[in-house]
């Protein structure tokens, strides 16, 4: 927060200290509710058996943080049908919420992975749904769309704009809107599975600075973009190698915007516009 509270105005809270802290530097707060909502065991997620009693409970304090605006509303998750929530949960713990905060009185947002595109869609343990749906219970979607091949002239108008024109606006309701994801990382390890070399650090940094611009563009032209949120500022410092080097985990080691020079100080100048109002009133950043 205090390293980007300078140019940024939107903030993923992940408890009721960090939104009042976020408060404190400026920034307007999504509040993380997967703790009241899902549960997870071995291979799956669920809608929590106490979803219901475990929001009533916390539901005066939560609309306290809505009216004084240290909150503007909640998150929802990340990647949660990928990550194996079936989309039937989903779609409850979003009715849910929104049976306790009527539209316009909170945003409710969820970030999924671009997995759903055909039918039907394969999740992460391999199950297969042919009834998923952005619930209409929802305010804000967006998907998180990555490359790791260097700079690509296009790439996001090609790739990450088509996929949203292609799969989620014609899902939306008149009144959703939807959230960019940019990729803001970096990696030391990216590899093919033959070793063949693909990105290193200063590759990243220079294809996720050239990217941020074409998000910005996009955001700018588009009036169904109310924010930009990259991923993501600090890193994973637990990802070691990757699939396809040392230690053969599942993830590259993932260095965050904050380290990352020239994505970072693109991403500043860009959230430093938005808040100075150099581009259209309804977006946010983060």
């Amino acid at each position: 927060l205090r390293d980007t509270h300078a140019f940024t105005n939107l903030h993923q809270a992940s408890s009721f200290a960090d939104a009042i802290a976020a408060e404190a530097l400026g920034q307007q707060s999504l509040l993380d509710l997967g703790e009241y909502l899902w549960s997870t065991g071995p291979g799956k997620m669920v809608l929590h058996p106490t979803a219901s009693e475990n929001m009533r409970a916390v539901a005066g304090p939560l609309k306290q943080l809505l009216q004084n605006r240290t909150i503007i509303g909640f998150n929802l998750g990340d990647e949660l049908v990928w990550n194996c929530l079936a989309p039937g949960n989903l779609t409850q713990g979003a009715d849910l919420v929104r049976s306790l905060f009527p539209r316009g009185s909170a945003i409710i947002w969820y970030n999924e992975a671009a997995f759903f595109a055909a039918t039907p869609a394969r999740d992460s343990c391999e199950a297969l749904h042919y009834d998923y749906r952005i619930p209409e219970s929802l305010d804000w979607f967006s998907v998180d769309i990555y490359h790791m091949d260097g700079r690509v002239t296009g790439w996001v108008a090609q790739w990450v704009r088509t996929w949203y024109d292609k799969h989620i606006y014609p899902n939306l309701t008149a009144e959703q809107r939807v959230v960019l994801v940019p990729g803001a990382f970096g990696s030391d390890v990216n590899h093919y599975p033959n070793g063949t070399f693909v990105c290193d650090r200063a590759c990243y940094d220079d294809m996720c600075a050239y990217d941020a611009e074409d998000f910005a563009t996009w955001a700018r032209e588009d009036m169904r973009v109310v924010a930009i949120m990259p991923w993501n500022w600090g890193g994973c410092p637990t990802c070691s190698g990757s699939k396809w080097t040392p230690p053969h985990t599942c993830c590259m080691d993932e260095i965050g915007t904050r380290d990352q020079p020239i994505t970072r100080s693109t991403w500043a100048s860009i959230g430093a516009r938005i808040i100075e109002a150099s581009f259209d009133n309804q977006l946010n950043s983060i």
